[in-house]
């Protein structure tokens, strides 16, 4: 069953699509899918939309929603940040923990680009929360090169601090984003994660380089599984690259959550 949900974040509306299994004589496994920067919840090709999809056949439910300044969502993509996902992330989780058929102790996140790390980050800050982690060329560098180097995904953003906003494929990021770089560690609050991890990125991938996944494994170390597919940049546009990617987070989904 798929049906649409709402919760409200700090007076803003997130709006969502939730996926059940038709069976729910117990309590099933959840998954809060997080969605990547100027994207929504279906994001790129729809592929959480078909991981949503599949983890419902398998007997695991998922949830999506549009981030605030996203899609459906209320708020401005301008004044939207890194924390205010966060935030996000963590309402959802709340919404999520709230529900009669939701067995509380398997409840995993999946994030791709921004969003992988934003889930890093919210598993590590409530690791005793989240039973499992899977990311897609998770983008944690966007957060580090912004703040260090004054790029945005490979483009030359040093005006940033004199016209108080960047370019963002014909969205507007706010300054706000800037400076909210300077107050997060992603690799920090996702050191604090002490459970199973799956990891999928290309080795092609010049948005959010392989090495943030590299990096990811070495934090982890064998509580990580790292899949690089050669070939595959950072929207696995293939039919071969699209599998890969799907069917590893859908088997590591379904042994940590059935």
């Amino acid at each position: 069953m798929e049906r649409y949900v709402e919760i409200i974040r700090d007076g803003l509306t997130l709006r969502g699509m939730m996926h059940v299994p038709d069976d729910l004589s117990q309590p099933v496994g959840m998954v809060i899918l997080l969605h990547g920067f100027c994207d929504d919840r279906n994001e790129i090709n729809f592929v959480h939309t078909e991981l949503s999809k599949r983890l419902c056949k398998d007997g695991i439910a998922s949830v999506r929603f549009d981030m605030n300044g996203s899609g459906e969502s209320d708020g401005r993509f301008e004044d939207m940040t890194v924390s205010s996902e966060i935030k996000d992330a963590e309402a959802m989780l709340a919404y999520v923990q709230a529900q009669d058929f939701v067995d509380p102790h398997k409840i995993a996140l999946h994030g791709t680009s921004l969003g992988g790390a934003v889930a890093s980050m919210v598993a590590g800050r409530h690791k005793d929360e989240i039973k499992a982690l899977s990311m897609w060329c998770p983008a944690p560098d966007l957060i580090y090169n912004l703040r260090e180097h004054k790029t945005l995904c490979g483009t030359d953003v040093s005006d940033i601090e004199q016209i108080q906003c960047a370019d963002a494929e014909g969205l507007k990021m706010g300054y706000a984003f800037y400076q909210d770089c300077f107050q997060l560690d992603p690799y920090k609050d996702a050191a604090r994660f002490d459970k199973n991890v799956n990891i999928v990125h290309g080795d092609q991938d010049i948005t959010a380089s392989c090495q943030c996944s590299y990096k990811y494994k070495e934090i982890y170390q064998e509580r990580a599984n790292l899949l690089i597919v050669p070939g595959a940049e950072h929207r696995f546009m293939s039919f071969a690259y699209r599998k890969a990617r799907m069917e590893s987070a859908e088997n590591f989904l379904r042994k940590e959550l059935k």
